[in-house]
């Protein structure tokens, strides 16, 4: 009888399915089962052994990780997710971790605290007073309302069908960092080629703040890029930043768009020196 019981899923739960009674659990008995853990015929026909199993093992894990020094639920999740990624990724985080490295903090103390003390409150109490005054500049004319445009279009390029948006640059490695109050992502739309003559939405690149930083100021493909985004095949464009070779990855619509506005670009600009070849300007 035991063995028969064991063999055929007869244990009712709540989820309107019959299991056998090693796969039943407690927490899913029907309202009026009464249960006795100690009950005898429960141990024979293995009543709830595999989640006894598994709740086992989690605590072993537990044990484990502590052992480690790993402490904390959140950690062990964690952990586990990130065994879970394909190899190349996780080869790719770890990477980036070493290279990173973990830095001291610095601890900075001031050798006399007591002069120090006095000579800031000095400087704090001669310091200028905060002053405005109007001042001309020059305002690029209508770039406001491009980077509107830019911003729209970008977010539809570069948000997947989970809603996640990503840097150009990080790709799938990170998500951007943070989120607005409105739960939109926040990114930056930097200017793709500065030297077009006409100033065109689809010039613009989503980036995280730190890539931004480095393809504006540490971009030593910048008088190339042009030349290489227009032969560009494929979907990743290869870069020099900060001494570091990258790609800039970009959706199908998005590149074939940069390069109709660069051909677009080129032909006007062969248009104006013609014109100007002619004496007629």
């Amino acid at each position: 009888m035991v063995l028969l019981l064991r063999g055929y899923p007869w244990i009712p739960q709540t989820t309107e399915v019959f299991v056998l009674p090693a796969k039943a659990s407690r927490a899913l008995l029907p309202d009026g089962f009464p249960f006795d853990k100690g009950d005898k015929w429960l141990k024979a026909i293995s009543f709830g052994e595999e989640e006894e199993c598994l709740s086992e093992e989690h605590n072993q894990c537990l044990e484990t990780y502590n052992r480690l020094g790993i402490v904390g639920e959140e950690r062990i999740e964690r952990n586990q997710k990130f065994s879970s990624f394909p190899d190349s990724i996780q080869e790719k985080a770890l990477a980036i971790c070493e290279r990173m490295g973990i830095p001291e903090l610095p601890d900075n103390s001031p050798s006399n605290p007591k002069l120090r003390t006095e000579r800031i409150g000095q400087e704090a109490a001669d310091a200028p007073l905060r002053a405005t005054e109007c001042r001309s500049r020059a305002v690029s004319v209508d770039r406001d309302v491009v980077k509107q445009k830019a911003e729209q279009y970008l977010r539809n390029q570069y948000t997947n069908q989970e809603g996640e948006m990503i840097c150009q640059v990080c790709k799938n490695l990170y998500l951007l960092p943070f989120k607005l109050d409105n739960d939109s992502y926040y990114f930056e739309k930097v200017e793709f080629l500065e030297q077009l003559k006409k100033r065109h939405y689809q010039d613009y690149l989503a980036l995280c703040l730190n890539h931004r930083a480095m393809f504006k100021y540490a971009n030593g493909s910048s008088d190339l890029i042009k030349e290489m985004s227009t032969e560009l095949i494929g979907n990743e464009l290869d870069v020099v930043l900060t001494g570091k070779n990258l790609t800039i990855y970009f959706t199908e619509i998005h590149i074939a768009d940069l390069q109709k506005i660069i051909e677009v670009d080129s032909d006007s600009n062969e248009g104006n020196k013609n014109i100007e070849d002619s004496g007629l300007v």
